[in-house]
């Protein structure tokens, strides 16, 4: 807000914000209302320095741990090089969004926090010198919200044969395949994978076609479905094979998409002498126990695969090899959906996503469910913002009873 409108004048602006907050809702603390006043006001900073107007769409925001919402949020039309895209699906990454919900180790965000980063739609404007039109369908990382604004060059050309739902993974796909291309798989090689949920699933996709016979860990069965068993030659299941089940396993390269603190010390029980473990997503938590001698005694390497390592170009070129994959069918993104969210009803989900005992796998939130003026509308400079929730009270909601610690400890996934 700062560099908006410069320091002299941020002093003022706070404490008329904090006024405003005080009238408009008088029964909520202004300090949890600030941050949605500050957004309402950056808007319209923005479409008066770009002489734009201002579009009213939906949005989905996290106010505290273990809370959710749908909110009214105005959004600028775009500038130079930039493109407003109507959103069609966005996709919800079960493992980490329900860290972030939920406010899990190594997932800590500033509220409000707005969940989301993988969405596509259609472009409904677009700023001087950008390649795209009207009418274009785009897949892009942003979070869950009717409306996306962006530069040019962070969105990705959806081929006609895609459809906008599986477009609507690109992001998952990008992670899916360059933990796939790094761990360097040569034909006939043995692959395990920790971990089914929806990264998980997407590499046991990637690498059926090359690998000679793909392993799949899993700590229960909830997520076993006919699709993976077709693909795997085997599945271990912690909860009845038990933890000494891994060591039989004598895989070239194993995927660590659990996101448990324990999924390291079990895909070096699962890796043959000279393997690789690939890390593929974010650890809630910190892993204690390594045995560095057994990984010594068998000449591991271990390989980061995360998508924040990429280059804009690496995730131009995979989300293309993705859409690709999509075009000639070698990835069943179907079979990975295993809910369809209307937007209003998102809070309802992320409550039932925050159960120990739930089997999403892959989750979409449906915008076009959205009435045509909800999902976008023309919005005034004076048009209010969206405080409903707070006036309904929605902020007593006691957080969700979860047992933290035993998600951090728990086994692989």
């Amino acid at each position: 807000m700062l560099t908006e409108i410069g320091r002299s004048g941020a002093r003022h602006v706070r404490r008329l914000l904090g006024w405003t907050a005080r009238r408009l809702v008088p029964e909520a603390e202004p300090a949890a209302v600030l941050p949605f006043l500050r957004r309402w006001a950056v808007a319209r900073i923005k479409a008066f320095q770009r002489r734009r107007g201002l579009v009213r769409g939906m949005a989905i925001v996290c106010p505290a741990a273990g809370r959710l919402w749908a909110i009214e949020q105005d959004v600028p039309l775009p500038g130079r090089g930039e493109v407003l895209v109507r959103v069609a699906a966005s996709v919800v990454s079960p493992g980490t969004e329900r860290a972030f919900f939920l406010r899990l180790p190594n997932a800590v965000p500033a509220y409000p926090y707005f969940p989301g980063y993988s969405l596509a739609g259609d472009v409904v404007a677009a700023g001087r010198g950008s390649r795209h039109r009207p009418g274009d369908r785009v897949a892009l990382a942003a979070p869950h919200a009717s409306l996306a604004l962006a530069a040019d060059s962070q969105v990705f050309p959806v081929p006609p044969q895609v459809s906008l739902e599986e477009a609507a993974f690109v992001q998952l796909g990008i992670i899916a395949l360059q933990a796939a291309a790094k761990a360097r798989i040569r034909p006939g090689e043995p692959v395990v994978i920790l971990g089914l949920g929806l990264i998980g699933q997407l590499l046991l996709q990637c690498c059926a076609s090359v690998a000679s016979a793909v392993t799949a860990v899993s700590r229960t069965p909830r997520r076993i479905s006919d699709k993976v068993r077709a693909v795997v030659e085997r599945v271990i299941v912690i909860e009845r094979d038990g933890a000494e089940a891994l060591d039989t396993v004598d895989a070239s390269v194993a995927f660590d998409a659990t996101g448990a603190p324990n999924g390291i010390p079990a895909a070096l029980r699962c890796t043959g002498r000279g393997g690789r473990i690939v890390l593929t997503g974010s650890t809630r938590g910190v892993t204690e126990r390594v045995d560095f001698g057994l990984m010594a005694d068998k000449q591991v390497t271990i390989i980061g695969a995360h998508i924040h390592s990429l280059s804009l170009a690496e995730r131009r070129s995979l989300a293309d090899a993705f859409f690709a994959m999509l075009q000639d069918r070698r990835l069943d993104l179907a079979a990975l959906i295993t809910e369809r969210v209307h937007p209003l009803e998102a809070e309802w989900f992320y409550r039932r996503l925050a159960g120990r005992t739930d089997a999403t796998v892959g989750a979409v939130l449906d915008w076009s469910r959205l009435g045509a003026s909800e999902g976008m509308r023309r919005a005034h400079v004076c048009t209010p913002p969206d405080l409903g929730p707070f006036r309904r009270g929605r902020l007593v909601l006691a957080p969700l009873s979860v047992n933290r610690t035993r998600w951090a400890e728990g086994a692989a996934p």
